[in-house]
């Protein structure tokens, strides 16, 4: 496609801007990669130089000496959980209140929405008081309510624009065919919201998997700790292992960028799909 001169006088300075906000996007990462490499002499020398060498010694101390895999399980346990239970009740929900006739839907959908209004700061203190008169503090279950909770409402408002725009004519003519709810459900409905289920449950992951907060308020195990909870064990009362932590914090983050490198094609389509609604 041929651009008028007014056009590519346009074009040069949106890539630079483009250019320049994708350098300030990957340079805390790429400063992170190359710090996991050094030794705390050489950070405090030269915080911006090249390490001398490329050791692994950093990885393995934050690995044995941090049990970085002990707490990488406890994450992996909750953010599993959390994001399948998510994905499964929040598309039950969003296809009750789109395709199901009932009085109260409309309502039912406005008031899942105004969760996205309560932050889940202002919840923490009868969170902790409920937890602890059913003996659910220092558990898993006591951080994977409340981020299923969190979860929700975006999930319904993405499930529910995507829901929506669904022909009625593909139901149907399964329904014909003798398929009942739950076949109609689980083989053709949720199959086709495959990019908004995407589009969910990455975001779900990504927020439940560098959740800090109610980690360290619900638990109180060192064993039950999750990921970014551990980092905070390199820091010490008078002295921090920066070097370590900086690798523990890059074996952190490596599923969150995997898992949307993985998928942003499907949650690119799903963000799209949920904003329209037909």
């Amino acid at each position: 496609m041929k651009h008028s001169l007014k056009e590519k006088c346009f074009l040069v300075p949106k890539y630079i801007i483009l250019i320049a906000f994708t350098i300030m996007c990957l340079f805390p990462l790429v400063w992170l990669f190359f710090s996991s490499f050094k030794t705390n002499e050489e950070l405090y020398a030269n915080p911006w130089g090249l390490p001398a060498v490329f050791s692994l010694e950093n990885y393995k101390r934050a690995i044995i000496e941090g049990n970085i895999f002990q707490y990488f399980g406890n994450s992996v346990i909750i953010a599993v959980v959390t994001v399948v239970v998510a994905v499964i009740l929040s598309c039950m929900v969003s296809y009750a209140i789109v395709r199901m006739q009932w009085k109260l839907s409309k309502v039912t959908l406005n008031i899942f929405l105004l969760g996205m209004m309560i932050p889940v700061y202002a919840t923490i203190i009868p969170l902790f008081s409920m937890f602890n008169k059913v003996g659910l503090l220092n558990t898993h279950l006591a951080v994977i309510l409340p981020h299923i909770g969190v979860a929700f409402p975006l999930a319904i408002f993405i499930m529910t624009g995507f829901m929506g725009a669904l022909p009625r004519e593909l139901e149907e003519a399964a329904v014909m065919d003798g398929c009942n709810i739950y076949r109609l459900f689980f083989k053709i409905v949720m199959p086709i919201s495959r990019s908004s289920i995407v589009t969910v449950a990455v975001v779900t992951f990504i927020g439940v998997w560098n959740d800090l907060l109610l980690p360290q308020i619900f638990l109180t195990d060192a064993e039950k700790m999750t990921l970014p909870v551990g980092l905070t064990e390199f820091q010490g009362q008078y002295a921090t292992d920066y070097v370590v932590e900086i690798a523990a914090v890059i074996i952190t983050i490596i599923p969150s960028i995997v898992v949307y490198i993985w998928l942003h094609k499907h949650i690119m389509e799903g963000m799209v799909a949920g904003a329209v609604k037909g």
